[in-house]
């Protein structure tokens, strides 16, 4: 007699159909205990300090994420990948300066302005792409390479353009940065979530999308499914690149100024790995999604502002951000979707 399996009951004795199953997974989505946890932190700072809760300042915290958000989005990426980018930070810097100098010393229009951003941050991200998707070299070795390299070519842009700062953008720029699209919401944050909804659509229901899941599951397993390994990994950090470079542009017009230190003085690449991690995205690879990653972008700025009005000194919001990567990380493990050597490991040499 063949064995059968027991599975579940759909019903409870009485009959009534059991719901509390998928209710307590919904419940239990990064993103809506994301959503929670921020409502936690507003309302608790808002008994603090009742200002907190003003909407000046709440659009301030969104705005402020916008260009951690674009950041976090690109990282996803290529975490799906089972990679890293470590570059994203000079990334941004270096479209910021170059922006910002032809802006200001040439006044050049916001359009062509988002133009170059993308075209800096592509190129960018097309090299990163090279190392790692031709040569096979480990991500994170490539893009701690270009880091420095990155960042010194953004050193160099700074000392050839006088003076070396960019402190006076024109008013295009400054309206885009400060204009508000509905109700206090910022064009930056309405721009920022549009870009996450775009991405998370491509991921979940595009061949590309699906490709980078299959690569960070099992990358033998996707090169001997016909999935081209190489081309997929070129083009995720090069997408990579292009947000980032994009997202140099938000940090232009919400600042208004940029410099030789740009992204790499603000822990800039930590904060977009601790959003996207934050956000339920593994260091493993395949499992994850950007709207838990634009969502941890907006936590964490939630939270660093939380800092500040805690009176609680700046010198100490790395060591916060660190603090919530490894509650992320350590809550992922229990949930079995990390484990350790996700970044020095390379999907390039399975194609």
């Amino acid at each position: 007699m063949p064995l059968v399996p027991v599975t579940e009951p759909r019903v409870r004795l009485d009959g009534a159909p059991l719901r509390a199953a998928p209710l307590r997974r919904f419940l239990l989505r990064r993103e809506i205990l994301l959503v929670l946890a921020m409502v936690a932190v507003a309302l608790a700072s808002g008994l603090h300090e009742s200002a907190f809760l003003t909407r000046s300042n709440l659009s301030f915290v969104a705005a402020d994420a916008a260009a951690t958000a674009v950041l976090a989005v690109g990282q996803t990426i290529v975490l799906l990948t089972r990679g890293i980018d470590l570059s994203v930070a000079p990334i941004l810097g270096l479209s910021a300066v170059v922006v910002g100098f032809l802006g200001q010393n040439h006044n050049l229009p916001l359009g062509i302005g988002v133009v170059v951003s993308l075209a800096v941050g592509l190129g960018l991200g097309v090299g990163n792409g090279f190392l790692i998707a031709v040569t096979g070299l480990p991500p994170i070795i490539s893009t701690l390479g270009t880091l420095s390299v990155y960042g010194g070519l953004q050193f160099v842009v700074c000392n050839a353009w006088s003076p070396h700062t960019v402190v006076n953008i024109p008013n295009s720029y400054v309206n885009f940065g400060n204009d508000n699209a509905f109700n206090g919401l910022a064009w930056l944050v309405v721009i920022a979530a549009a870009i996450t909804a775009v991405v998370a659509v491509v991921l979940r229901h595009t061949r590309f999308g699906r490709s980078l899941y299959a690569i960070g599951d099992d990358a033998e397993a996707a090169y001997r499914a016909g999935i081209r390994v190489r081309l997929v990994l070129f083009c995720a950090y090069a997408a990579c690149g292009l947000l980032a470079g994009f997202a140099g542009l938000i940090y232009l017009v919400h600042t208004g100024s940029a410099d030789s230190t740009t992204g790499t003085d603000t822990s800039v690449n930590l904060i977009s790995i601790a959003a996207a991690l934050i956000g339920g995205t593994t260091l493993t690879g395949g499992k994850g999604g950007v709207v838990g990653s634009a969502l941890g972008a907006v936590f964490l700025s939630l939270a660093l502002t939380a800092m500040v009005f805690a009176g609680i000194d700046p010198i100490w919001e790395p060591a916060g951000v660190g603090a919530l990567i490894l509650l992320a990380v350590v809550s992922d493990r229990r949930r079995g979707g990390t484990g350790s050597g996700a970044l020095t490991r390379s999907a390039g040499g399975a194609a």
